[in-house]
């Protein structure tokens, strides 16, 4: 991992391509996002009271305070638990090999005599992990789903600038100015989306900076702690402000809804969970052989559970970005545009082709599918929060009207092929 000191990162942070949003609370009893909250305390009772379709506060008591892990303290378990069980497990064969076989058959014989003992210790470091699952998990205000998170907010915080640090070097010779007419194009629509949706408490609450970056990559992403990162060749295949909210407000998404938080509090787990798998793999085959076993599992775990759980996640963001932008006054059946002209993209053979099912994104079409299903809800939205009559013609219509000539002729006069 590349690691700069604090003063560095500062330094360049004034220097290049950054810039903060400061969001400042709101003293008022407005409606955020669809609900009013009210909290009503007495007789050491509380109360939640759902008035429309999204509770943004759920009510509950603990007994005993939640442990969270430090960010760095996690980022080093990881690689920690894996070599060590590697290591152990290695130790472990080598011992055995040296021994007689009449050492081996008394060894034998006390793990039999001991077994139920160490079934036991197996079951209850299971138990422990179990137990230390459930009672981290929490339900999203936005999407009422359940989630294991094992951070709290300040280490949230610290994780973004740890990792922040680690990008800014990374990208130190591709950071674009603020000065360039793309970076002023990506902080109005940012501003514009953070205005219209200063009613989450989320979304006031977080510093959020941005970074262009000139790689030949189309690419978006964020940061724990809402640093966003744009390449300027995804800009290319962005047709206009609308689309390009529709990306901003997805990464943005992301941010208020902890996905980076919860993808590494359940990497965190997992490394737990195999430890053992791993050591006895590697204490009990050839090295090659062990090797292979390995690879071959975590592949059968990766693919079973953590690229659809991955994609789930993607889901979510494309959901919770459409309400956002929704909010913010933009024309959201870009959103579908968007993601079509990506698909037909790939289609032309003009992107990589895609294998949904090894891979930790939806393919496009499913995101054009899922979007248009989620789309009169999100339009509804957009007619509550105020915001101008969207134009007659349909952008999703003028897409699909056109043949796949017509459409190889629209991208090359737009300069996206």
């Amino acid at each position: 991992m590349l690691l700069i000191s604090r003063s560095l990162c500062q330094r360049s942070i004034q220097r290049n391509a950054i810039n903060y949003f400061i969001i400042r609370p709101i003293r008022s009893h407005s409606c955020t996002w669809q609900c009013k909250k009210l909290l009503t305390i007495s007789q050491n009772t509380v109360e939640c009271k759902k008035l429309q379709s999204v509770i943004l506060q759920k009510c509950y008591f603990r007994t005993t305070q939640s442990l969270h892990i430090p960010p760095f303290v996690a980022m080093f378990l990881r690689p920690v638990l894996r070599i060590g069980a590697f290591l152990m497990g290695r130790t472990i064969k080598k011992w055995w090999t040296r021994k007689s076989q009449k050492e081996k058959e008394e060894y034998k014989q006390w793990v039999k005599d001991r077994s139920n003992i160490i079934l036991g210790c197996f079951g209850l470091y299971g138990l422990i992990l179990f137990i230390y699952y459930i009672t981290h998990l929490e339900t999203d205000p936005l999407t009422k789903r359940s989630r294991f998170i094992i951070f709290n907010k300040e280490q949230e915080k610290q994780l973004g600038e740890m990792v922040l640090e680690v990008h800014l070097e990374a990208h130190k010779k591709d950071l674009v100015a603020k000065t360039h007419p793309a970076y002023k194009r990506l902080l109005r629509v940012i501003e514009k989306i953070l205005a219209a949706n200063k009613d989450l408490k989320s979304i006031r609450d977080t510093k959020w900076t941005l970074t262009v970056i000139n790689t030949p990559l189309s690419n978006s992403y964020i940061l724990p702690g809402g640093n966003i990162f744009v390449s300027l060749d995804i800009l290319k295949i962005i047709e206009n402000d609308d689309q390009l909210g529709i990306v901003l407000a997805h990464e943005m998404a992301h941010s208020l809804l902890l996905h980076s938080l919860e993808a590494l509090s359940d990497q965190l787990l997992w490394d737990f969970l195999i430890a053992i798998p791993i050591l006895i793999i590697w204490a009990l085959f050839p090295d090659i052989m062990a090797a292979i076993v390995q690879m071959i599992g975590e592949r059968i775990v990766s693919i079973v559970y953590k690229l659809p759980y991955s994609r789930v996640l993607e889901n979510e963001a494309d959901e919770v970005g459409l309400k956002l932008a929704a909010k913010a006054c933009i024309d959201i059946r870009e959103a579908v545009v968007f993601w079509a002209t990506m698909r037909t993209l790939t289609e032309m053979h003009l992107l990589p082709p895609e294998l949904s099912w090894i891979s930790s994104h939806p393919s496009h079409g499913d995101r054009e599918k899922n979007l248009n299903e989620e789309m009169m809800q999100a339009i509804e939205l957009r007619k509550d929060a105020g915001c101008p009559v969207l134009p007659a013609i349909d952008p999703r219509n003028k897409f699909y009207e056109r043949s796949a000539k017509e459409q190889e002729i629209y991208f090359k006069q737009k300069g996206i092929i």
